[in-house]
């Protein structure tokens, strides 16, 4: 029988993993459960998309070592490239959203360990615009620069509460856009301050989402809107909302689920893609794709 072959694809910039005896504890992890493991490292944006587009179908599984952001650039290039191989995640960023959803160890060897003794699960993945994927979310508005703005040396140092920092700074513009919002069902329009399509327990790093709201498998998104605040009072509201994750009853949200949104904003916004930039458009769609890739955990 073939020995079989594992792509690790380490971003070594990620917070957990500047050290090479991290790196090397992962090797050796998969080595001893008797794969032989190829090492791509990234040192620019988009390499990890690059290198799980071109390598992946040449391996029986994928793993990628590094925050949302690189997790983000496999998935697409995973999909894109059309491989259908199991993707192991060892989360090793400063939020790790997508690992805290799924309750993946946060411990990169503890995570290796779990991804080779690990069981199969199907997640699904959404469509920007007819072209990225992203894994967990994608939003606009107030927070969002936030997921790419706030500094790498303050991610790693601070974590979560870098993004609630540079978050804090955003409210005192509370720039919003005039959105119609539209599903199957429903459609909604109004001033806009912040609006995310999240399928994650956790939103743009600041979000809290109770678990019982969120099944990263069921075809369906979790959709945020929220409104322009008017009167002091409105900010009030929203805050409690962010810091609680109650949405139910509080006027300045619209929340419902979804699997295709589509937003026609009169000015485009900027984009987070999983923490990474997109331009936007007047016009933006969102689907899930049902059942996208196979995660193993």
């Amino acid at each position: 029988m073939a020995q079989p072959k594992l792509l690790l694809i380490i971003n070594p910039a990620a917070g957990k993993m500047r050290s090479k005896a991290a790196m090397f504890s992962l090797v050796d992890i998969f080595c001893r459960a008797g794969y032989r493991v190829t090492v791509q490292t990234t040192a620019d944006r988009g390499d990890a998309r690059q290198a799980a587009a071109d390598m992946a179908q040449e391996h029986d599984v994928v793993v990628c070592c590094g925050g949302d952001g690189t997790l983000n650039e496999v998935i697409d290039g995973l999909l894109s490239g059309g491989a259908e191989v199991p993707l192991g995640y060892v989360p090793a960023g400063s939020t790790n959203d997508f690992a805290h959803s799924l309750g993946l160890f946060p411990q990169p060897e503890k995570a290796a360990r779990a991804i080779v003794d690990g069981v199969d699960q199907k997640i699904d993945v959404g469509i920007f615009n007819g072209g990225r994927h992203f894994a967990y979310i994608a939003s606009f508005g107030a927070f969002t620069a936030a997921s790419y703005s706030a500094p790498q040396a303050s991610k790693n140092a601070l974590g979560h509460f870098a993004y609630i920092l540079e978050g804090i700074k955003e409210l005192s513009a509370l720039q919003s856009y005039r959105v119609r919002v539209e599903t199957k069902e429903r459609a909604f329009e109004d001033e806009y301050m912040f609006g995310a399509v999240s399928n994650s327990t956790s939103v743009a790093g600041l979000v809290r989402l109770d678990e019982s709201l969120v099944d990263m498998s069921d075809g369906l998104f979790e959709v945020i809107l929220v409104r322009k605040p008017r009167v002091a009072g409105d900010l009030s509201k929203i805050l409690l909302a962010l810091n609680t994750g109650v949405f139910e009853g509080n006027d300045m949200f619209d929340f419902f689920k979804a699997s295709d949104v589509t937003f026609r904003m009169e000015t485009p916004a900027a984009w987070s893609l999983d923490g990474e930039f997109d331009e936007g458009a007047k016009v933006v769609t969102v689907k899930n794709r049902h059942h996208a890739f196979t995660l193993r955990h």
